[in-house]
């Protein structure tokens, strides 16, 4: 093979790798930007559902946000597991359903027969938590509202 062959078809090389490179990394910022939007998303609902228990409950001293899920189908819905620690030191574990355009929460853990301490606890405790919570986001972060 001439010298001008081998030259060619290294140049042929280079280019298919360097556009394979290129593509990655289109691919790679996409899907970081996805994610990123994700991310601020779920901290826009948690926000929001803290908000929502606070003003629900009185006596809250911390939530714990995990395992967050959002579907668009068949409506924007979006979930979480919600552990909740009152000031008298009683906690509560529920996943919930939450609606950020009209503040509704909702949970099939409330209707269950099995978690009727629980619900009556909720119960007595209606009212509005005015103080700051210590809130633990399901990205890990820590912050107060």
């Amino acid at each position: 093979m001439s010298n001008s062959g081998i030259k060619k078809s290294h140049k042929w090389l280079l280019i298919v790798v360097s556009l394979a490179i290129i593509t990655a990394g289109g691919v790679f910022m996409f899907s970081m930007l996805g994610r990123s939007q994700e991310e601020r998303r779920n901290r826009e609902y948690e926000v929001s559902l803290v908000n929502a228990l606070k003003n629900s409950y009185e006596g809250i001293e911390e939530i714990t946000i995990t395992n967050p899920s959002y579907s668009s189908i068949p409506s924007e819905a979006w979930g979480a597991k919600v552990k909740i620690i009152f000031s008298d030191n009683k906690q509560l574990s529920y996943i919930i359903a939450f609606n950020k355009q009209n503040n509704e929460i909702r949970s099939r853990d409330f209707q269950n027969s099995s978690r009727k301490d629980d619900n009556k606890y909720l119960t007595s405790h209606h009212g509005i938590t005015e103080t700051n919570v210590k809130v633990i986001y399901s990205n890990g972060e820590t912050g107060e509202q």
